[in-house]
């Protein structure tokens, strides 16, 4: 795949294959829009209907352009397309990007058609995008390749790149954040079915573009989407904000995905694993969009999460509160040195906790404002600063914001502005903001959202710093490789936990039974109480099974319980093979947790931990992040569970094991890592955390074996 990016979207040259004299027409908008947007290279209209189009002359075939162009549009039928393509091919152009849709959207026939374009893609080395795209637009090389209302708009050249994967929906993106948001783009392209180029190797792209600051995008699937931890990482290197649009979410949305675009979704889970592991920021509308482009382009970084929220009205900083606490932020009192000095500023009145409401007053004083806000952005407890005006207007407004502009510009803390007043009304306030660089936002909500936004990506940063000098653990067991190898079914549990012991994972002690009396035998030499469990390849949850006995305190119940599990198991599965029944020492006084591998076929390896049991699937309170991971990774995903309540001591229970279970987490990774091409899906359920000190232990594991060909 072709990786010279920058000729695409800055091309010498544009063959526009079947462009027609019908110029409202799909395939008459593109010459007819790039001249008028005023594309200063050359144009070739190519069909052999028309001697010239629009003053141009139109060639009958891409052998007859007198040079080869950088950039073919082609704009014909999904079949004749791949001809043309070849055609490009042998002419030797660079890019080529198919509008036509009716490939892997449209059923087989158009799956094996679009196969036959990517083959010839590969076959010449040519930059393919789509099919079923609508263009791109590259704003200051004026290159408007492609159809629709957003190509009519001569659009202010910005920061801001972004990547679609919808074309119809992209472009009125752009069109709506630049006309009514004032976002300033650079490079827009839409994908597609990605037959070439996908969405992240355009994400790549901008990661290095030096004119891209700001990268969007609007994702319904990814099918490289292993590459993700990669893009991330290197945009955090580069100090580069990442906003993705994520949809396709619920199995309704992956169906309507891919039917639309031919993508596949993938789990949402991990996609939020690998958003949440490498900062790209997660966006819910397309204002939020609109929103976080000025905070980014603000230049200021939070050193921290705590905020200081001061308003004019103590309704709105209970609202803007009660948001930031849900978006990750702290409201932590002022230092007590900074309310001494803020005391005799206001009325008596006056809350000082935080949020701050400086009251009324500042309509007879805004010289308070300029005193307090100095003040608190001071303070050491304090990383970033929002402040709701409400509606100030007219020259109270313009002498407020003035203080503000002056307040701000001596501190590198980020300063954001919640005012409601119209433009007609405060414009002279708003316009002294906008030079200066201090966003502010219609409503107090969307304030605080694009400070969070901002602290997020400014934590992310800090820790992928922190992180790229931290150890990954790495194991290697050729004797799990050889088993995983050789396997046909998912292994027992049994097989399954000495295959975890050979990276060092403890496990319970335990010997299998091959009738009731060997059982009762064991478990004499285990000590009880004990734990019967019915070992099946072709028994994956032995407790829906009948397959568990619990609590077993004698040799008599040991042998009951015995052949109770035999006869359960073979009423569920007549023709299951059993292997025996495990005899296991029953653990007490422990928090059960589940931690398990997920091979996917899209992300590659991805470690799970949450709160462990029966009712897992039910409950769903998991972490995930992509493998390999760090200690430092391990213990965040331990934090981000609900059920860390109970693994810290809660209702008095002792304070579990967290350094042993999340040795347990890099332990599964390195395993992950290792046996990448030979496992599956594999379960630690349950794990059993005991209290600190004494360590961790698998009481339960299921390996499914990525079965060889």
């Amino acid at each position: 795949m072709r990786t010279d990016l920058e000729c695409l979207f800055n091309p010498r040259s544009i063959a526009i294959v079947g462009a027609s004299a019908e110029f409202g027409s799909i395939s008459g908008q593109p010459l007819d829009l790039l001249i008028k947007r005023g594309y200063p290279g050359m144009l070739y209209p190519v069909n052999p209907k028309y001697p010239e189009l629009l003053g141009r002359a139109c060639y009958p075939s891409l052998d007859a352009l007198p040079e080869t162009p950088d950039l073919a549009l082609i704009m014909v039928n999904a079949r004749l397309a791949i001809r043309m393509l070849e055609a490009c091919g042998r002419a030797g152009v660079r890019f080529a990007i198919v509008f036509s849709s009716g490939y892997s959207e449209a059923g087989e026939a158009g799956v094996s058609m679009q196969e036959e374009l990517a083959a010839i893609a590969r076959r010449y080395d040519i930059g393919l995008i789509g099919p079923n795209c609508q263009g791109l637009i590259s704003v200051p090389s004026k290159t408007y390749a492609g159809f629709g209302s957003a190509f009519i708009y001569d659009y202010v050249p910005g920061p801001v790149s972004m990547v679609s994967q919808s074309g119809g929906f992209g472009f009125s993106l752009m069109s709506l954040a630049a006309m009514d948001g004032g976002v300033g783009f650079r490079h827009v392209v839409t994908t597609g079915n990605e037959s070439g180029i996908s969405s992240l190797d355009f994400m790549r792209f901008m990661v290095d573009d030096p004119g891209t600051r700001i990268i969007t995008g609007y994702i319904e699937g990814m099918k490289d989407a292993h590459r993700l931890r990669e893009l991330g990482e290197a945009a955090l290197v580069a100090r580069k904000p990442i906003m993705v649009w994520k949809v396709g979410n619920s199995e309704e949305g992956q169906r309507a995905a891919a039917s639309h675009t031919a993508n596949l979704g993938g789990a949402m889970a991990l996609y939020r694993a690998a958003f949440e592991q490498t900062g790209i920021l997660q966006v819910e509308d397309m204002q939020d969009i609109i929103d976080y482009v000025p905070a980014f382009l603000s230049e200021k970084t939070p050193h921290g999460n705590r905020v200081a929220i001061i308003t004019i009205s103590g309704g709105a900083g209970i609202l803007m509160t009660d948001e930031a606490i849900a978006r990750g932020l702290a409201v932590q009192p002022l230092c007590d040195a900074t309310v001494a000095k803020l005391r005799p500023l206001v009325p008596s009145f006056a809350a000082l906790g935080n949020p701050i409401d400086l009251t009324a007053a500042i309509f007879d004083d805004t010289d308070l404002c300029r005193k307090a806000l100095g003040l608190i952005i001071e303070d050491p407890q304090v990383d970033s600063v929002v402040m709701a005006n409400a509606g100030l207007q007219g020259e109270i407004a313009t002498k407020v914001a003035r203080e503000v502009v002056n307040v701000a510009a001596r501190s590198d803390k980020p300063v954001m502005l919640a005012w409601s007043a119209r433009h007609q009304v405060a414009g002279e306030a708003y316009a002294l903001l906008d030079a200066a660089g201090v966003p502010h936002y219609r409503s107090p909500l969307r304030c605080v959202r694009a400070l969070a936004a901002l602290t997020q990506h400014a934590q992310a940063c800090r820790r992928h710093d922190n992180r790229r000098a931290e150890p990954v653990l790495e194991l290697h067991a050729s004797e799990a490789v050889a088993t995983l190898r050789a396997a046909r079914a998912d292994l027992t549990e049994y097989r399954a936990k000495e295959l975890i012991g050979l990276y060092g994972i403890a496990t319970t002690r335990e010997m299998m039974a091959g009738d009731a009396q060997e059982a009762a035998h064991i478990a004499e030499r285990i000590g009880y109480p004990v734990v019967l469990k019915v070992q099946s390849p072709d028994i994956a949850h032995k407790t829906e099974a009948g397959g568990v006995r619990i609590g077993l305190a004698s040799a008599g119940e040991v042998e009951r319980a015995f052949e109770e599990i035999v006869t359960s198991a073979r009423g569920h599965a007549p023709h299951a093979t059993i292997e025996g029944i495990l005899v296991q020492e029953m653990v007490v006084d422990a928090v059960e947790v589940i931690v398990g591998i997920n091979n996917d076929p899209l992300f590659g390896p991805a470690i799970m931990v949450g709160l462990g049991g029966i009712f897992i699937e039910v409950l769903k309170d998991v972490a995930f992040r992509l493998a390999p991971i760090t200690l430092s990774v391990a213990h965040e995903m331990i934090r981000q569970i609900k059920g860390y309540t109970l693994l810290i001591g809660a209702r008095g229970r002792p304070r579990g094991d967290l350094e042993a279970l999340a040795d347990v987490l890099c332990r599964m990774s390195a395993m992950a890592v290792d046996l990448k091409g030979e496992l599956a899906e594999l379960d630690i359920n349950p794990l059993f955390v005991l209290p600190a000190g004494r360590g961790v232990i698998a009481g339960d594991a299921l390996i499914k074996p990525r079965l060889q060909a």
